[in-house]
């Protein structure tokens, strides 16, 4: 049997992946994009005092879940939150029943 012969090593740039080639230092690291999530500030404790303070001027007993959606109202802006916190507070005008 004859000696093989001996062959350089095959080189295909367009069979790497991107890493590969920055750890070659054959391209430049791509830029990572910046983030699409919005970022949720948290809640303002002012704001979660005043819905809670509404509700009990409302005379409503807060429950678990009342407190889980009081904390996803304070997550609005202020004047949203001072909003829905006057809507509480107004009192609905006695109505006259009706007699048979």
């Amino acid at each position: 049997m004859p000696d093989p012969i001996p062959l350089a090593p095959r080189r295909d740039d367009t069979a790497a992946d991107m890493r590969s080639l920055v750890q070659l230092g054959q391209e430049e690291p791509q830029p990572v994009p910046a983030s699409t999530t919005p970022v949720v500030e948290p809640p303002d404790d002012a704001d979660a005092t005043t819905l809670k303070a509404a509700l009990l001027d409302a005379g409503i007993t807060t429950t678990a879940d009342d407190d889980a959606a009081v904390q996803a109202l304070a997550r609005l802006d202020t004047g949203t939150v001072q909003a829905v916190a006057r809507w509480m507070r107004t009192k609905k005008p006695d109505t006259p029943k009706l007699t048979k």
